[in-house]
């Protein structure tokens, strides 16, 4: 009887201790921890390397009337904004549109020299300069490639036409590859873009099913042969899911085209059905011998004005087959339809060209993979890590990338064995956490991320960020060997 009360304070300063320590904020737990292991006889990229990160690239319409009416100056702002973000975002590939009436108004000649092409020529440069491929998009056709009705479709808003009626077929194979002459200055324009890689057309086939695209498509092949520029690709069907898996089954298509592409948009959440459309596409093109392009994609509620879905689509893509994605688009922009202004990585005059956060998530992804890499299995590339998402890429002399992303508002405590990949030199460290300012300039600031140890990287990812570890790229000296490297520098 005597022991009761001693045995219930005791009771009772357990509980309070329980309360107490259960009452204890998240952030004072330690994180959680997240063991992963990469194999490296695994790739996981379809039908060869993967290719890299990019976007679409309108910017140069800058020059078309509603937005210079609308107040931009082109020359001074892409001089000041455009393209030193181009060259921050370091991408290896960027796909562009192009509208035949800007060098084709009428049947009569070309117009080589007209506004919308000298703003063009000037963004190829730029992107040449940064070794950017180009993949380029006929959009859209002036009323005189067709006896069928106009409809409104152009940067402009001019009438026009996504594709030819079979009386014009020829002659757009033609004019697109005089096109391709000219920019790679065949025809003796003086212009060297070489950088121009890959045609395409049209933009999610407009009407036109995967089989009315076969005979054009042969003609232009046939006339880019012809022309000297039998190293220009031609992708298709530069379309949706369900249109890329009938293109595959269209007597005639597959010889015709050098790489599959497709278009995915989505409303969160998004990845489950993102993950099982890329496998379902590489189960059906992976006897073709060919890659898989995701060459537009985006989230349709918060467009990029939230960056959260970028390294969903990166990284699952990776992971899944596929060989490189270009999100829609740099910039927002004022042509076409009313929605295009929210879905760039940053604005444009009427916001002061304000960078998104979309932006770093983005250039801190490109910027930093290695060229023509493997992506490798692990551990956790099937979404079995509830709370993360990595993509591992190595590249040629022990180049080495890491994306992860923490989805979980905690922090995580990685632990990432290499299973023995060769790794040249330190990591570099590029964070995006939603818990910090804005970076001040163009790109992610590399900080250094901690040593390997016995080839294992060992860090804390905080709540809700992007972390990119990466090698620098390497510097070759002129009296070593071309394939050693003597030095790094930072992007």
């Amino acid at each position: 009887m005597t022991r009761r009360p001693a045995a219930r304070r005791a009771l009772l300063i357990l509980i309070t201790l329980s309360v107490a320590l259960s009452a204890r904020p998240a952030a004072a737990r330690p994180p959680a921890a997240v063991s992963v292991r990469v194999d490296p006889a695994r790739t996981l990229t379809l039908n060869g390397s993967f290719m890299g990160l990019g976007a679409e690239d309108d910017s140069n319409l800058l020059w078309s009337g509603p937005n210079r009416a609308a107040g931009a100056r082109p020359a001074a702002d892409i001089d000041a904004y455009v393209s030193p973000r181009l060259r921050a975002l370091a991408m290896p590939l960027a796909r562009k549109f192009i509208d035949v009436s800007w060098f084709a108004p009428t049947p009569e000649g070309y117009t080589w020299d007209s506004p919308a092409m000298r703003a063009l020529y000037a963004n190829l440069a730029v992107h040449r300069a940064a070794n950017t491929k180009i993949m380029l998009t006929i959009w859209s056709l002036p009323p005189w490639l067709s006896a069928g009705p106009a409809d409104a479709r152009d940067s402009e808003l001019r009438p026009a036409l996504p594709f030819p009626d079979p009386a014009h077929e020829a002659r757009w194979a033609d004019l697109t590859a005089d096109l391709l002459r000219h920019l790679r200055g065949l025809d003796g324009s003086g212009l060297r873009f070489s950088n121009v890689a890959y045609v395409g057309g049209p933009n999610e086939l407009a009407g036109t099913d995967a089989a009315g695209l076969v005979r054009p498509l042969g003609l232009l092949r046939e006339r880019l042969a012809a022309s000297g520029l039998g190293d220009v690709a031609i992708f298709g069907p530069d379309s949706f899911v369900e249109e890329l898996l009938i293109a595959r089954d269209t007597p005639g298509l597959d010889p015709l085209l050098d790489l599959y592409d497709f278009h995915y948009y989505a409303a969160a959440p998004l990845e489950a059905g993102f993950v099982a459309a890329a496998d379902r596409l590489a189960a059906a093109v992976a006897p073709t011998g060919k890659q898989i392009w995701l060459t537009e994609f985006g989230e349709l509620t918060a467009k990029n004005d939230d960056w959260r879905s970028l390294p969903i689509f990166a990284i699952g893509g990776m992971n899944h087959g596929l060989a490189a994605l270009a999100v829609w688009n740099v910039q927002d922009q004022i042509y076409n339809t009313t929605n295009m202004p929210e879905w760039g990585l940053w604005g444009v005059y009427d916001s002061g060209y304000a960078l998104k956060p979309a932006y770093y998530a983005w250039q801190m992804m490109a910027a930093h993979l290695p060229d023509k890499a493997s992506v490798y299995g692990h551990s956790c590339d099937r979404e079995q890590c509830p709370g993360l998402r990595l993509a591992v890429l190595g590249g040629l002399g022990g180049a080495l990338a890491v994306v992860a992303y923490n989805l979980a508002d905690t922090p995580q405590q990685l632990s990432l064995d290499l299973g023995g990949l060769t790794v040249r030199r330190s990591l570099g460290r590029y964070t995006l956490d939603p818990a910090a300012p804005s970076p001040a300039g163009l790109s992610i600031p590399r900080q250094d991320a901690p040593a390997l140890v016995d080839g294992v990287l060992r860090d804390s990812l905080p709540p809700g960020a992007l972390v990119v570890y990466a090698t620098d790229p390497a510097v070759y000296c002129a009296s070593q060997s071309a394939s050693t490297p003597c030095g790094a520098v930072g992007r």
